[in-house]
């Protein structure tokens, strides 16, 4: 692994992403960050959106739910 690679930003990685002598080690480090959690995902990527899924409580009978 290629340690230079650890101090360019998201953006940077992308363009080296393009470029044949650089494909390999800046793909690699993009998935090791995504795998972190530390890719922002700008520049020419899309953004993965969190979507939160509202549960629906189902409460016994006879408790009612608090305010209501």
């Amino acid at each position: 692994m290629d340690l230079r690679f650890l101090q360019y930003t998201d953006a940077e990685l992308v363009v080296l992403a393009t470029c044949r002598p650089t494909r390999r080690e800046a793909k690699r480090e993009i998935h090791r960050r995504k795998r972190i959690g530390s890719w922002k995902l700008i520049a020419n990527w899309k953004a993965q959106i969190e979507q939160e899924e509202e549960v629906e409580r189902v409460y016994a009978e006879g408790i009612q739910r608090n305010g209501s």
